[in-house]
């Protein structure tokens, strides 16, 4: 794959059904605490923070999630808590070109906490300040570039 379609530029084709991808992860990959039911990816949390994206299971599916997206209306991406879905898809597009022209890529969240918290991870990883690129708005509360 050579390279992606971009939004502003005619459609590779004109029919873009939907298309589900599932992330499968090596067991190798996962480290799992029968104690606490937790599953842990990072198996180095003292990395660097770009070794620890490079890590993440969903790393190794970037070609195919950005191929997935041009091609298809939609795209549901299934993967375990913690593979780097939140964090690391948004980011993916962003590289990719998704968010020229004054386009942006937003995440809902179902919590206000988990909110700030993406933002705050996604902003550390892309090397800026919270509100800058990456922000997050909940209700009475807005701390996004305008």
């Amino acid at each position: 794959m050579s390279g992606f379609w971009r939004p502003g530029a005619d459609a590779p084709e004109t029919s873009r059904p939907s298309t589900l991808l599932s992330l499968d992860v090596d067991a190798d990959d996962v480290a799992h605490d029968a104690a606490s039911g937790l599953i842990q990816f990072e198996k180095n949390p003292k990395a660097s923070l770009s070794a620890r994206r490079r890590a993440l299971p969903i790393a190794s599916h970037r070609d195919e999630v950005l191929y997935c997206v041009e091609r298809h209306a939609t795209t549901i991406v299934v993967g375990h808590t913690g593979c780097g879905k939140t964090t690391q898809i948004p980011q993916f597009l962003r590289e990719g070109g998704w968010c020229r022209g004054g386009r942006a890529v937003a995440v809902t969240q179902p919590r206000r906490v988990a909110a700030q918290t993406v933002a705050q991870r996604v902003a550390e990883e892309v090397g800026c300040a919270l509100g800058d690129v990456v922000g997050y708005a909940i209700r009475f509360e807005d701390v996004c570039e305008e």
